[in-house]
């Protein structure tokens, strides 16, 4: 046989650097003054980093520099036998926002395989291979790894054997539950006629940037990786998907440590984990489909970015353009990362369905499922139902059912001149999300998302006070598949699909809120590098200090910087004044005064 080489490039020159900002606006910091010292930080979790190459010196590149500053104490394999000495600037930044000790909100993480694109796709891990006329063609499954996320921040083509390459990895997903985290390219936000190879993948989740400054949907491929698929599924606020990738990946880290238990609760009727090729024990929390539901569940589809980050989320699904049949928004996929609102979907424990033996009256507010069977022996068990809290107040409901494309792989059969021994038959089953009205015994739709293009459905809605509602999840055929299910239910106070958290800031912390008149249209459009009216560490140095008092008194009875009018009154004053005053000498700052 003989490995066929692919063509991979890197995304950027160089990751960005991330602005203490950055942590504020995915909830990262207000993850921190939660938790404390609980805060997970991906110890435990083993990953890889998949690098496209860079000239160097006339030579091939992709190793991060081991010997950066953010590494120290990390073991990083050089799987794919770069020359020593030879270092990839595009490696290095990615790997101090996935794994850097003071760079990533995962800087626990101790144990990173390094690949080169081309070797990872084929002798190195995936085994890829172009048959050889001159000798029986064998079709080897792909290597056992320990990694529980691989971050691919490169794009790449193989024409003509992409979908051939995106079932393997598919494959990989569905059997060990490796996560795997793809960027798309930095565009122009339009369609284009083909699309970076891994990003076309179902099992994986493809990450854009929240100015939408990345290509969106898929290209035809054949009958089963179609065009038009939602893409990205997630954004992150920055400007560029090789920072972007990894970011999500450093949260992924984060839900991974949270969900781990030895031995897995049992929960689940029938499965409470599984232990993979390589001897690595998921438990259901810890499934790819899982982690995949709750980051795009507890996604933000309203932000309120801190400049100079990217533009805050343009109406999300405002345009009939931009919604796509699987509840998504063309542009911005589920929406931005929020790794705190994730957190706490996993956090939640696993919920069953009332077919599955839920014995409460409701599921939690913010939580998850995963059904191993859905449709049980001869289709007994084909309807779902998660019963949800009600509340005396609206609430904004967001949630996300994720399933993974089914990929026939190795079979028993030995190799020969006209067989392989890994099968790619895909079979994409069909299954639709809804939100019932139990009260009016369940038949009522009141929002649903029935793509039969996806392998997510998702669901963004406000659910009205006193409202006995129920997510509902439905086969649409006779089989037998395991899924993901994620939701969080969060204060909408006045029904306008931002959760109470996005249209105010609180006064002090755990004081009364102040409205935000301005409502949706009043969001972040300070542009002059600082913080936003719920941050007020204006110069970013991580702490609420005297400098930042500096530039209040400078701006002190003036409009002309709404974001230091932090009780939301109009005006910058000495009301602003006393609540920065109480905020000096706290680190961080921002997010206390968000609830």
């Amino acid at each position: 046989m003989r490995y066929r080489i692919f063509i991979a490039v890197g995304l950027a020159l160089a990751s960005v650097a991330v602005r203490a900002d950055h942590n504020s606006d995915i909830g990262y910091t207000q993850l921190q003054q939660e938790l404390g010292a609980a805060l997970p930080d991906g110890t435990g979790v083993a990953v890889t980093q998949v690098e496209g190459t860079l000239m160097v010196n006339g030579q091939s590149a992709w190793m991060p520099d081991f010997q950066d500053a953010a590494f120290a104490g990390k073991t990083i394999i050089n799987e794919s036998n770069a020359p020593a000495g030879l270092y990839s600037a595009h490696g290095t930044g990615v790997g101090r926002d996935f794994y850097g000790l003071t760079t990533s909100i995962a800087p626990g993480i101790t144990n990173i395989a390094a690949y080169g694109a081309n070797d990872w796709l084929g002798a190195g891990f995936l085994q890829t291979v172009l048959p050889d006329t001159t000798a029986p063609f064998e079709d080897p499954t792909p290597d056992v790894s320990t990694s529980r996320i691989s971050n691919s921040s490169w794009i790449g083509t193989a024409v003509p054997f992409e979908t051939y390459v995106l079932r393997r990895v598919d494959w990989v997903v569905e059997t060990d539950e490796i996560l795997h985290l793809v960027g798309l390219n930095n565009g122009d936000g339009v369609t284009a006629s083909t699309a970076p190879l891994l990003a076309s993948a179902y099992n994986v989740l493809a990450v854009g940037r929240s100015d939408s400054l990345h290509l969106v949907s898929t290209p035809a491929l054949d009958s089963t990786y179609v065009a038009g698929r939602a893409r990205p599924e997630i954004v992150d606020p920055i400007n560029s998907t090789s920072s972007a990738t990894p970011h999500v990946s450093a949260a992924a880290a984060l839900l991974l440590q949270t969900g781990s238990a030895n031995p897995c609760p049992l929960t689940d009727p029938v499965s409470s984990g599984m232990t993979n090729r390589a001897g690595v024990l998921v438990c259901n929390a810890q499934r790819s489909e899982v982690i995949k539901a709750a980051l795009m569940a507890g996604a933000d589809r309203v932000t309120h970015n801190s400049a100079p980050n990217p533009t805050n989320l343009a109406l999300y699904r405002g345009a009939v353009a931009n919604r796509t049949g699987n509840g998504l928004d063309r542009r911005y996929g589920a929406g931005q990362l929020n790794v705190r609102n994730s957190y706490w979907i996993i956090k939640g424990g696993e919920q069953n369905s009332t077919e599955d033996g839920n014995a409460g009256a409701t599921v939690a507010s913010s939580s998850f499922d995963y059904d191993p069977a859905f449709g049980g022996l001869n289709g007994s068990n084909s309807v779902a139902t998660y019963p949800l809290p009600i509340s005396a107040t609206p609430r904004l409901l967001t949630a996300s059912l994720a399933w993974n494309l089914d990929i026939s792989g190795p079979t028993a059969d030995p190799p020969g001149p006209t067989r392989s021994n890994f099968v790619t038959t895909a079979t994409l089953w069909d299954l639709d999300l809804a939100v019932i009205d139990l009260a009016a015994g369940g038949l009522p739709v009141m929002a649903s998302s029935q793509s039969t293009l996806e392998n997510t459905e998702n669901l963004w809605f406000v659910v009205p006070a006193n409202a006995q509602f129920a997510l509902r999840v439905t086969r649409k055929s006779g089989f037998r598949w395991d899924y993901g299910l994620a939701w969080q239910l969060l204060n909408d106070t006045d029904a306008d699909g931002a959760h109470d958290g996005q249209d105010n800031c609180r006064a002090a912390p755990n004081g009364p809120l102040v409205t935000d008149s301005g409502g949706l249209s009043q969001l972040d459009t300070n542009s002059d590098g600082y913080g936003n009216r719920c941050d007020p560490d204006f110069n970013n140095n991580g702490v609420v200090d005297s400098q930042d008092g500096s530039l209040f008194k400078a701006a002190f009875g003036s409009t002309a910087f709404p974001d230091r009018d932090l009780n939301g009154n109009g005006s910058v004053d000495s009301q602003d004044g006393a609540i920065l005053k109480a905020r000096f000498g706290q680190s961080p700052g921002p997010s206390a005064l968000v609830p």
